[in-house]
């Protein structure tokens, strides 16, 4: 579906039925977005790289919600993300970071959603432009990429001068990993 009033919303769905429904709805021409990210999975007699879905119970859906009712009967979907029962949109932008980030292959591993921390923008590399949170995990610096609707978040490793901070007249928290956030 091609429209210029359709914009990205979040499914809720089965357990391990992400690919599931993805079939499906491509099926129905209802654009869809998988992010999926290589895992090695080990069993005692071989490994093998398995194409994992980044963010489990989750696939982005791009409507104009005409087709709701059409996408909830799709087997598989639990609900539409929302606030009290309203679907909420995703920015275009936020689901071409995510392209761009399972594109490229970049290191990646999910990370717990985070709501403090300083904003910054990528300024140099494949990236370039891409904006999420600062944090330090563990003595590496990593850039946290939110998906606010969905509560998820994927963090990357990148050079500290490839950062921009984004200022704003916003107070400023900064993320401590040894300290809880009401501390």
């Amino acid at each position: 579906m091609t429209s210029e009033n359709t914009q990205w919303y979040a499914l809720y769905l089965r357990s391990r039925y992400e690919k599931k429904v993805h079939a499906e709805l491509q099926k129905k021409n209802i654009e869809t977005f998988l992010p999926l990210v290589e895992e090695m999975h080990i069993w005692s007699d071989r490994k093998k790289i398995i194409q994992e879905p980044l963010f489990r119970g989750y696939i982005f859906v791009k409507t104009d919600l005409r087709d709701k009712a059409s996408i909830l009967m799709t087997d598989g979907v639990v609900r539409f993300v929302g606030i009290h029962y309203k679907p909420s949109s995703i920015p275009d932008l936020q689901i071409n970071w995510l392209r761009r980030i399972v594109d490229e292959s970049i290191e990646m591993r999910h990370e717990q959603y985070l709501n403090i921390g300083e904003r910054v923008r990528v300024n140099a590399g494949p990236l370039i432009g891409i904006e999420g949170i600062i944090s330090r995990m563990h003595g590496v610096s990593r850039v946290l990429i939110s998906i606010a609707a969905i509560e998820q978040s994927v963090s990357i490793q990148m050079p500290t001068d490839y950062l921009d901070v984004i200022h704003t007249n916003e107070e400023k928290c900064t993320f401590e990993p040894s300290k809880s956030p009401s501390s």
